[in-house]
């Protein structure tokens, strides 16, 4: 067997290896065998019918390809390890140039490498949001707004009044490939002077309604701005045509110990106000954290050079198309209606939404398991059970967990919520780590000695299509996709 090993320029590795033809006539022996004893060849016990028959009987061709399919099996690992490639995933025999002898050519995935720049010179102060009177406030308001009374009446509309009205809407410059149909008469509710919940019509929209009343009309254009949120709708002229249903009045709750008893159970105002402080917090703590911390490694990728094969960002796209329909599905609402709705085609849709989505997801993860290695970040045997416990928690909370039972042996669940649990236990110290460095803290230092529990995280594959363990593939025993051999 002799090979030449070139690389690619998409962190990939070509292997074109020659065969000589006395190990092929071996392989058509053995496979000459093995159809024999698949298919029954008259006169012969199975697995006894010598090469020459089985050709007569099923063509050179067919004995060939067994015959290529055998040989790529057996040698295909041994090519591996004479090249000294470590794949991160299936090779691919790309073509057969010569099929007596063979001379084959694989394409083989390359191990992610992350070059990690100067990451601790940058500079990100971390500052949670404050939580003030203001937005605790803005919450009660708009309890007041859903506990509140209305009344019909036949007066013009004024602030504060809530106007339902039909809502038709047509885009006076649309696109070739684009209908200037919005809207034609969808039912729409507003209060006067309060803030939209949708980001359409457009900001300040409500005030068009003021002084009209039941079955008055109005028509009206807006110019969406180039950078407008909506994104079909961006430099575009639109036109709004209204019919106002009815008006009615709001007759707002009084703010008393009564008031937060009735809309949250709780026992008084200053508790209710204490309960909004604190989900207020937590939530934007959340936000604030999730938008810091992806800032934080935008700016690390930044310094860093990544490279990576692209199977490993197609399995990516698939885990976020995946994650996308599961989002929908809650929706009830299926892939094909979502595109049919958005006028798009699934291949686009993928390519300029999707793709770019799995990918700063997967550089993401490959910059974090980097990090845990530059910063010798090791998972302690009590963290870990906690994280362990917690994340069983919510496996049992889901409500796919029975089928989830279903699917795993209990040794696969375990083994799938430690991975889980593992992997986020570590990205959580790396984010810490890194917080750390960007504002300039003292770094505390997790205990060095490795623990058994820590060591199994890492001997451990799991099973599971719901983990969320490090994105490199561990290839024990390589393997490589044939694709069609043709005789040359």
């Amino acid at each position: 067997m002799k090979f030449e090993k070139k690389a690619l320029k998409d962190n990939q590795v070509q292997l074109t290896v020659d065969f000589d033809q006395e190990t092929f006539d071996k392989y058509k022996n053995s496979a000459a065998r093995k159809i024999s004893s698949k298919s029954k060849v008259p006169g012969f016990r199975p697995g006894k019918a010598p090469l020459d028959i089985v050709k007569r009987i099923y063509g050179d061709d067919y004995v060939d390809e067994e015959a290529l399919d055998l040989l790529v099996h057996d040698k295909y690992p041994e090519l591996l390890n004479e090249a000294d490639v470590q794949p991160a995933a299936a090779g691919k025999l790309e073509k057969v140039e010569t099929l007596n002898p063979p001379k084959l050519v694989f394409v083989v995935p390359l191990e992610p490498v992350v070059e990690l720049g100067d990451y601790k010179s940058i500079r990100m102060k971390y500052e949670l949001p404050e939580i003030t009177d203001k937005d605790i406030n803005e919450v009660i308001h708009n309890l007041q707004l859903n506990y509140a009374t209305a009344e019909t009446v036949e007066r013009e509309a004024k602030k504060g009044d809530l106007v339902n009205f039909k809502l038709t809407a047509d885009i006076t410059n649309p696109d070739e490939d684009q209908s200037s149909d919005l809207l034609k008469d969808s039912p729409y509710q507003m209060v006067i002077g309060e803030k939209q919940r949708e980001e359409f019509p457009y900001e300040g929209f409500d005030k068009e309604l003021i002084g009209l009343k039941e079955n008055d009309t109005k028509d009206l254009s807006h110019k969406y701005p180039k950078n407008a949120s909506l994104e079909k709708l961006q430099g575009k002229e639109v036109k709004f045509h209204i019919v106002v249903t009815n008006v009615k009045e709001l007759s707002l709750p009084e703010v008393t110990d009564d008031f937060a008893k009735d809309v949250s159970g709780l026992d008084s105002l200053e508790t209710l106000k204490t309960s909004i402080k604190n989900q207020l917090a937590y939530n934007k703590n959340a936000d604030y954290e999730e938008k810091y911390y992806n800032d934080l490694i935008d700016e690390i990728i930044k310094k860093s050079k990544i490279a990576f094969p692209p199977v490993l960002l197609d399995d990516e796209i698939q885990q976020v198309l995946h994650e996308f329909e599961h989002n929908l599905a809650h929706q009830n609402m299926d892939m094909e209606t979502f595109l049919k709705l958005n006028k798009m085609e699934e291949a686009d849709f993928v390519e300029k939404e999707i793709r770019p989505v799995a990918k700063r997801q997967l550089e993401h993860s490959l910059v974090l398991e980097q990090l845990s290695k530059d910063e010798n970040i090791e998972l302690q045997t009590e963290d870990l059970e906690r994280a362990y416990r917690q994340t069983m928690y919510e496996y049992q909370t889901r409500d796919d967990f029975n089928k989830i039972k279903r699917e795993l042996s209990p040794k696969k669940l375990a083994n799938s919520v430690l991975m889980q649990a593992a992997s986020q236990l570590m990205n959580r110290q790396v984010l810490d780590r890194i917080k750390q460095i960007a504002n300039e803290e003292e770094i505390t230092e997790p205990a060095t000695q490795e623990t058994k529990v820590a060591k199994e995280t890492k001997q451990v594959k799991s099973d599971s299509p719901k983990a969320t363990a490090t994105k490199k593939t561990a290839v024990k025993k390589p393997s490589v996709k044939k694709e069609e051999v043709k005789n040359e």
